[in-house]
């Protein structure tokens, strides 16, 4: 009888002190409980993410390196040192514009932070009249891109080939969409050829791990 229940309270023990795993540490605080650098080489599976509310508070985001030396290093993402959310809207209004040439605007966003999209763009003012070009009418080339330069992003939106006729005016009303890096990356152009089609498939697929 003094055996079983030196058994049983062995058993009992043991449990309690494997509910709790350290790695690198002699008093586990957690399940698991990690003290220095982690590595992950394979597959990592956690549960998801509950809902969160405003009144949720001080929070990290645990990360998996793609590209570490060893590959597989867990990094924590520190949401306090962000400067901006993840993605970011903002409008832009501009006005009084030389004939409709931005040719080159600023806009202060440093490119490695930041990638910066375009949205909802609008024109509003007086139309750009059509210019005749042997038998055809031609539009000329409306462009509206952000561009890298300097280490900053920039915007251009301009017709290239035609202009507003002296004391006309408009108005380009922009959305941009500004990415912080620590979330998202540029990754390379993929270039497809079309032969001369009007159909066809994208060339490659691009790395997204």
């Amino acid at each position: 009888m003094l055996y079983k229940t030196t058994l049983f309270v062995t058993v009992f023990l043991t449990s309690l002190v494997s509910a709790q795993v350290g790695v690198g540490t002699e008093y586990p605080v957690a399940d698991l409980h990690v003290a220095g650098e982690m590595l992950v080489q394979e597959t990592f599976s956690i549960s998801k993410l509950p809902s969160v509310t405003n009144n949720d508070e001080d929070f990290k985001l645990l990360t998996r390196i793609t590209n570490s030396n060893p590959l597989g290093e867990i990094t924590v993402l520190d949401v306090d040192s962000l400067t901006v959310a993840p993605v970011n809207v903002v409008n832009y209004i501009f006005t009084d514009i030389a004939l409709d040439n931005l040719s080159d605007v600023n806009l202060q966003y440093d490119a490695n932070k930041y990638i910066v999209g375009i949205a909802n763009f609008r024109y509003l003012g007086d139309a750009i009249k059509k210019n005749v070009v042997g038998d055809k009418i031609s539009i000329g080339t409306f462009v509206i891109r952000t561009f890298i330069s300097g280490g900053l992003w920039h915007l251009e939106i301009k017709n290239r080939d035609l202009d507003l006729d002296v004391g006309d005016v408009l108005e380009y009303h922009i959305t941009f969409i500004i990415y912080d890096k620590s979330y998202y990356r540029n990754l390379p152009p993929i270039i497809t050829n079309l032969n001369g089609s009007n159909t066809g498939s994208a060339s490659s697929i691009p790395d997204l791990y």
